[in-house]
């Protein structure tokens, strides 16, 4: 009978030592899935512009120049940037395209749509031009006329950050294009 006491005291002292805990693996792998769980539920992605958006200028030159740029949103295209401590903030940037369209004496010379994937091949090694996204372009009307070419000023600029790359784009009678990298832009 004392041995039976025995081991119905060590059970008891067994069974009230056990106090359910998991062991370190196991709290671990708990605590790693509760982490994915709420970050997948906390992440949020903003896009800008919400909307399509378009701005269209004509632009007539006393040397018998006209040019049509329209600025639109690309709707398919679009840059990530993604910030915060865990990358829960997550924001898209649409690409915006260019159309141009230049007429000398009212014969079409020159006509194409400008994209960051058009200036693939002027960039330089450092950059990379997928980050980059087209500020629009604008016709530079005192350097047109003085060169009797149309002289186009683009900007490509990096997101919320300081990068950007500017070019002038020279055309001339025969809708011949020449990209040239600057390093300031007047607008």
């Amino acid at each position: 009978m004392r041995y039976i006491l025995v081991l119905l005291c060590i059970g008891l002292i067994a069974f009230y030592s056990c106090d359910g805990r998991i062991k370190k693996r196991e709290a671990l792998k708990k605590s790693v899935k509760t982490f994915k769980e709420a970050q997948n539920v906390s992440k949020t992605i903003a896009v800008f512009p919400e909307q399509y958006a378009e701005v269209k200028t004509d632009t007539i030159l006393s040397n018998g120049y006209r040019v049509t740029v329209k600025n639109f949103t690309n709707m398919d295209k679009m840059v990530q940037l993604t910030e915060g401590a865990l990358l829960d903030n997550a924001q898209q940037f649409r690409q915006i395209d260019s159309e141009i369209t230049v007429y000398k004496n009212s014969k079409l010379i020159f006509k194409k749509v400008l994209s960051n994937a058009f200036s693939d091949k002027n960039q330089q090694k450092d950059m990379n031009i997928k980050q980059y996204l087209n500020n629009g372009i604008s016709v530079d009307e005192m350097a047109s006329l003085e060169e009797n070419k149309v002289i186009l000023i683009t900007s490509n600029v990096v997101p919320k950050n300081a990068h950007n790359a500017f070019y002038r784009i020279s055309i001339d009678a025969f809708g011949h294009a020449d990209f040239k990298k600057i390093k300031h832009a007047r607008t």
